[in-house]
This record gives C-alpha cells, sequence and structure tokens, in this order.
C-alpha cells in the first residue's frame, strides 16, 4: 500500500486474497495469491510484491516479468500464459483492471466509506470539481477534493499536488480523506485515469460528464475510442447513483438515454433539469438566475465565461443531488469565488481587464476566447507562455486558432526574464511592454499560463518556482505601472 506520494505505508498485515478480488482469475501453480502489496512498475517492484504485468500505450509490462521477479515479486499477475520461473501466477482478463483493484483493496477499499462524486469530460473538469466541493462544504459536510491543483483531506488548509494518474496514488489519497473523516470525495477523473482503470471496484454515488470534445483524440486515437473510455464512468455509477450531463451535447443525451437510471440534465441552450439565464454580463462579472426543481435563485459570479457558468451548474447539479437547498448551493459557489488558474483576474488599478487561464486543450481555450470575444468592446489581446501553447497546438496552429477571436497574439518564451536572454527573448519582452502600454479602458487581455505567485493552489505559494513566469511577469508589470494611491488624511 502507498501514502499519498507513492511510498509504502502500514500495508494491512494479513494480506488481501487475489481470488476474492479478481473473481475472474485462474491460477497456475497455487489456488490463490494473498498480496499485501502490488507493483505495476518492474522497476519499482520490491522483495514480497505481487507484480501485476500491465499493458499501456507505451509498454507491455509482460515483457518485464523475469525483471520483476529478479527484484523480488512473489507472484505475477498476467492476461496470458508467461513463464514465471516457478513464482505463482494469475491469468486475469485486463491486467489495468486488475492493478487499480489491487491498490484499491490494499489501501483498504476506502472509497467504501466515502460518498463519491467523480467528475469527468473534456474541459471543465477542475473548476466544477472545486466549486461542487465549495458547495458541499458550504452544506457542513466533510468533503475532501481530488483533482489536477492539487488534493485537500478534511484537516488540510493548502493542497498538495499528486500524480493521481497513477491508482496506487489515487488509492492511497482515498485512503486518506477517510482517515482524516471526510464523508463525501470530490474527484476529477481524466481521461488517463479511465484508459487505466483508475475506479476500478469503485462505487460512485454521483458522476458528471461535462462533454465530450474532440480535444483528447490525440491521446485515445479516435471518437469513438475516445467516447468509449469516457463510457467507463458509467461503469462505476452505483444503480441507484445519479448521472449529471452536460445536454446541450447531443452525445451525452444519446448516452443518458442508454444508460437509464437517475440522471440530472445541465444545459445552457437545450431544455434541462439545472439551466440558467443571463441577468446582467461584463468582464467585470456576471449575474445569472439559476432555475432548477422549481426554484430559481439568483447567482453572482466574478469570471465572465459562459463555461463558468456551465460548471456552476454542475457544482448546483450535485448540491441538489446530496440536498443542499438551492439558495446554499449558490452561496457555496459565490464563497469559492473562482479556481486558481482558471479564468483568474488580475486587478491592479489598471483599466483593461487581464485574466490569467490555464487551459490546457484547444477546445477550453478556444470557449475561454468565445465567451470573451462577445464581452469585450475593444481589442482582445492574447499573452501565452512558449510552453502552454505548445501543449495545446504546434506554433503554426495555435497562432490561427487564437486569430480567430483575438486582435494581437504574443507567445513568450521561458528565457524573457534570463539575465543572458537572447535577441527573440529581449524582443518578445519589448513587443509585452507595448501590449500592455497600450491596453485601454475596454480591452481585454488574457494570459495564457500558471498563475502568479500566491495565486495558485499547485505548489508553495511562497515559491516561485510554483509560480507563472508569464502571468508573474504581467502581475509585476501592472504593479509598476499602476502603484497605489493613497489619500491625505483629514485634520
Amino acid at each position: 500500500m502507498f501514502d499519498a506520494r507513492g511510498m509504502e505505508s502500514g500495508a494491512p498485515a494479513a494480506g488481501v486474497s487475489l481470488a476474492d478480488v479478481l473473481p475472474r482469475a485462474r491460477f497456475v501453480g497455487c489456488d490463490d495469491v494473498v498480496a499485501v502489496r502490488c507493483s505495476g512498475d518492474a522497476e519499482r517492484c520490491r522483495p514480497g510484491d505481487v507484480f501485476v504485468a500491465r499493458l499501456t500505450g507505451d509498454s507491455d509490462g509482460h515483457e518485464a516479468i523475469a525483471e520483476a521477479i529478479l527484484r523480488g515479486a512473489v507472484a505475477v499477475v498476467a492476461e496470458r500464459m508467461v513463464p514465471t520461473q516457478g513464482v505463482p501466477l494469475c491469468v486475469v482478463p485486463d491486467t489495468a483492471w486488475a492493478f487499480a483493484r489491487l491498490v484499491h483493496a490494499c489501501a483498504g477499499d476506502p472509497a467504501r466509506g466515502l460518498k463519491l462524486v467523480a467528475v469527468a469530460g473534456t474541459s471543465g473538469k477542475t473548476t466544477t470539481a472545486w466549486l461542487a466541493a465549495s458547495v458541499l462544504a458550504e452544506a457542513g459536510l466533510r468533503v475532501g477534493v481530488l483533482s489536477d491543483l492539487g488534493c485537500l483531506d478534511a484537516e488540510s488548509t493548502l493542497p498538495e499536488p499528486a500524480d493521481l494518474d497513477r491508482p496506487e496514488v489515487l488509492a492511497a489519497w482515498l485512503r486518506r480523506l477517510a482517515i482524516s473523516g471526510c464523508t463525501h470525495a470530490v474527484v476529477e477523473v481524466s481521461s488517463r485515469m479511465l484508459a487505466d482503470r483508475a475506479l476500478a471496484g469503485i462505487t460512485c454515488g454521483t458522476v458528471v460528464v461535462t462533454g465530450l470534445a474532440a480535444a483528447n483524440l490525440g491521446a485515445h486515437g479516435t471518437r469513438a475510442a475516445y467516447e468509449a473510455i469516457t463510457g467507463r464512468m458509467l461503469e462505476s455509477l452505483a444503480p441507484e447513483g445519479c448521472l449529471v450531463f452536460n445536454a446541450d451535447d447531443a452525445r451525452l443525451r444519446r448516452l443518458a438515454r442508454r444508460r437509464g437510471g437517475p440522471s440530472m440534465a445541465v444545459a445552457l441552450r437545450a431544455p434541462a433539469d439545472v439551466t440558467a439565464v443571463p441577468v446582467e454580463r461584463s468582464l467585470h462579472g456576471q449575474t445569472v438566475l439559476v432555475m432548477a426543481a422549481g426554484h430559481t435563485a439568483a447567482l453572482a459570479l466574478a469570471p465572465p465565461t459562459a463555461g463558468f457558468v456551465r460548471d456552476a451548474l454542475f457544482a448546483t447539479a450535485i448540491g441538489l443531488g446530496n440536498r443542499v437547498p438551492l439558495e446554499r448551493v449558490c452561496r457555496g459557489i459565490e464563497a469559492a469565488g473562482g479556481v486558481p488558474g482558471r479564468l483568474e483576474r488580475i486587478d491592479r488599478g489598471q483599466d483593461a481587464a487581464v485574466f490569467v487561464d490555464q487551459a490546457t486543450t484547444g477546445h477550453a481555450l478556444a470557449a475561454t476566447l468565445a465567451s470573451l470575444r462577445r464581452l469585450t468592446r475593444g481589442r482582445l489581446l492574447l499573452v501565452a507562455e512558449e510552453a502552454a501553447a505548445a501543449m495545446i497546438d504546434p506554433a503554426p496552429r495555435f497562432a490561427a486558432r487564437a486569430a480567430r477571436w483575438c486582435d494581437e497574439t504574443l507567445v513568450v518564451p521561458a528565457t524573457v526574464l534570463d539575465e543572458h536572454a537572447d535577441g527573440l527573448a529581449v524582443a518578445a519582452y519589448a513587443r509585452l511592454d507595448r501590449l500592455l502600454a497600450r491596453a485601454g479602458e475596454g480591452d481585454c487581455v488574457l494570459v495564457l499560463g500558471r498563475p502568479p505567485a500566491g495565486g495558485g493552489v499547485s505548489g508553495d505559494p511562497g515559491d516561485p518556482a510554483a509560480a507563472g513566469m508569464l502571468a508573474s511577469l504581467v502581475d509585476g508589470w501592472l504593479q509598476m505601472a499602476h502603484p497605489p494611491t493613497w489619500g491625505r488624511r483629514a485634520a
């Protein structure tokens, strides 16, 4: 068993019976295997481990069985008959599922003591997860959050980074949430986690699917493969559990019909169980009327985009599904304010609206730019960290995507602040200086990258390495260009 950092921590001495947790297993050389620890990586295998020969997109664990045995593996779990040098062999249909199921079992199956909310989809997962956690906390529930931005248990005040794509880390964090006294857990589930069967054996009371756009096709090959992987979420949904889905997405409407059972539709355009209409919207924020279950409530949101409204509606559906009244749901969302790095405002008294966003897919960036374009009376300017832009698209395609909405786009290299910056970096800084100096009232600047120091939650706020270089640079420029003014005190 592993703690939240993936290190060993007091596994149950009695161990776990593979025959019990892997009912479709066939054993060779034994009748059963009792596992105290298991490993899915031969290089990390230690004496006493059960080695699971996983098939991944990068490697075939069956080719590393000899190395795992050499390192002390006491049994092997594989998908086919393989030589094991006399070590007991357990043959299963799917080693990815078996590995995830085993690490949860070795952790004591902590999810069974939690009411789980799992959030998947192309975009909006992180925002939905944190807004939902704020809603549940507003209702007085002890809630933990596991997401890309970090993980919180019932006793934490600062989220900690964790590689949740590793099933053993997810299992360890669920155990930590249960030990800390959490009754509810909101878990952001990536398509990578679903591909690796990270939720094997877990039952969720609520499953949220935010959308099925084409942003993840590069990782999964075809749209059909991506939709099939996302559909695995339903395998973890309890028969009486509630599916919350984006009814503006026709594919998800079909998915909900196929599944049957309790569901809650969320939409901004299509008829739905939870929806909203705008009352007032500008670059400075928005107010909407949320309508659900025959009730209506006003909701004030700092981020001005339609995407944030939709994420707030997903959080509303989660709250309603956990019997939180609509008025209290809205208070919980407003208390959250926003999510660090997700369209976070930088305000140093400048005339232009300036936001930081950590969009990691072209779909998410396009949705944000489209919303900002509709609200921007003047120029829409995009400034991107070179690494953040490359994560979304190759340079020519990124520029073409941005040009659809933006009046000007600037990609800034990571070396822009180096003492010995080259000519390209110096030119990029000069262009950034001119762009910010000319941004005035009615203009909007979107900074693509991590938030500045003190604004993020994925590391130590005081650690410059945890801050976004570009956002920190823009924030510093704005502070120098707009120093605070102090009025004189009357005698």
